[in-house]
């Protein structure tokens, strides 16, 4: 890899096995402090992003699966100037959890791997053949093949049954401010207001709201939005209409923040998800 070479991404959708992929090389891209709501799972190709997690960070190196759970704040920037080329797969949970305890995995209706950084060659190829046939291949029962193939070892050797699924705050007064996030994401919130619902200083409520949750306010506001955002995309609003109902201030707006969380537009995604197809740039 060039340190000059221009950046480049691969982006497929299959909504009907809850299922995307990326395939991509970044020299200067940073993702934005985000989480999602599915699993991500791939493979480093080359080169080595940084990673950093709630639980602390790592570097993976080329060879190296990478996962993520949902709900997982984290970040990610490459290494060094020569950038990283990955491959990942994004699977909604209710086909993980399907398979899981189709597999007797587990007892639980909600899964979790227990690794984010793998060195494990078995894992490696599997995930990448199936990345490599979600990008090639269109039917949909060879697809899902692969995906059954690559998730059994993750089930057999890097799984457990969850005892914190989502986070929990013990604190009221901080939940509240939470519901209230969720609640009016699309109207125009201010630190003021929110610290006055939770009678607290705005200093100590994004202080004891970041402990909570793993985001400062205004992350974590964003991160509502986007999850919105892609719900309305994939009902066929346009992104300007999508930017206005969540509560940014213009589509160029909502570019930004969904470059910087999942690399790529809404047009990019609503294009991948709706039609089964891939996006290249």
């Amino acid at each position: 890899m060039q340190s000059q070479q221009r950046e480049w991404m691969k982006f497929v959708a299959v909504p009907s096995l809850g299922m995307q992929g990326l395939h991509a090389y970044f020299n200067k891209h940073q993702y934005e402090r985000h989480s999602h709501d599915y699993f991500v799972l791939g493979t480093i190709d080359a080169g080595a992003p940084k990673v950093a997690l709630e639980k602390g960070g790592f570097i993976a190196p080329p060879g190296s699966a990478m996962i993520i759970n949902p709900g997982e704040m984290h970040d990610g920037k490459p290494c060094d100037e020569k950038g990283y080329i990955y491959s990942m797969v994004y699977i909604d949970p209710w086909m993980i959890d399907d398979l899981a305890q189709a597999h007797d995995v587990f007892s639980s209706s909600t899964t979790r791997f227990t690794h984010s950084l793998i060195m494990d060659a078995d894992i490696v190829f599997l995930l990448k053949k199936l990345h490599g046939v979600l990008f090639s291949e269109q039917d949909l029962l060879a697809r899902e093949v692969s995906m059954i193939d690559a998730l059994n070892p993750l089930f057999q050797r890097y799984s457990t049954t969850p005892t914190k699924p989502q986070p929990v705050c013990n604190e009221p007064r901080i939940e509240r401010v939470r519901e209230l996030i969720h609640a009016c994401f699309s109207e125009p919130l201010t630190t003021s207001v929110l610290a006055e619902a939770a009678a607290l200083s705005r200093v100590r409520l994004n202080q004891l709201f970041s402990a909570a949750y793993g985001l400062p306010l205004h992350a974590y506001l964003n991160a509502v939005r986007l999850d919105a955002a892609k719900q309305l995309l994939r009902s066929g609003h346009c992104a300007a209409d999508v930017a206005a109902s969540v509560g940014l201030s213009d589509q160029s707006h909502l570019i930004r923040r969904f470059k910087g969380t999942f690399c790529i537009t809404p047009a990019q995604y609503t294009a991948a998800y709706l039609s089964d197809v891939q996006y290249t740039t």
